[in-house]
């Protein structure tokens, strides 16, 4: 696959994202459907991502405080995360390696060690 096919590819998928996105922002607006946490429904304890989707409405509205209040590890986290997206967009339309680095992978270790340290800590309140 050449650089411009991989580029196509990466355009179509952001649009998808960011689509899929909007469509359910759409849907939590003017209905009352949310995707429910189901280790919530099953234990009664927050999950790390527990408040996400209020956190992304309360964004889309430019309610920051309320966002914040909502999830603050993965408000704090998603600047990075968009970012991540960005470059690993980028080593794929430049055709580099496909793996991830080990760097990445002790990051990926470290976001996910931060999101189960932020539920034990949501949960002790």
């Amino acid at each position: 696959m050449d650089r411009r096919q991989r580029t196509k590819t990466i355009f179509r998928l952001w649009l998808k994202v960011l689509s899929a996105g909007f469509a359910y922002l759409l849907v939590i607006t003017f209905t009352s459907l949310r995707i429910p946490c189901w280790f919530y429904e099953a234990t009664g304890y927050q999950c790390p991502g527990c408040g996400v989707t209020r956190m992304a409405y309360a964004l889309a509205h430019l309610r920051f405080r309320e966002a914040y209040d909502c999830n603050p590890y993965f408000l704090c986290l998603l600047p990075f995360l968009l970012l991540y997206a960005v470059y690993r967009s980028r080593k794929y339309i430049c055709g580099s390696d496909d793996h991830y680095s080990p760097a990445e992978k002790v990051l990926w270790v470290l976001v996910l060690a931060g999101a189960v340290v932020f539920g034990i800590i949501r949960n002790m309140k």
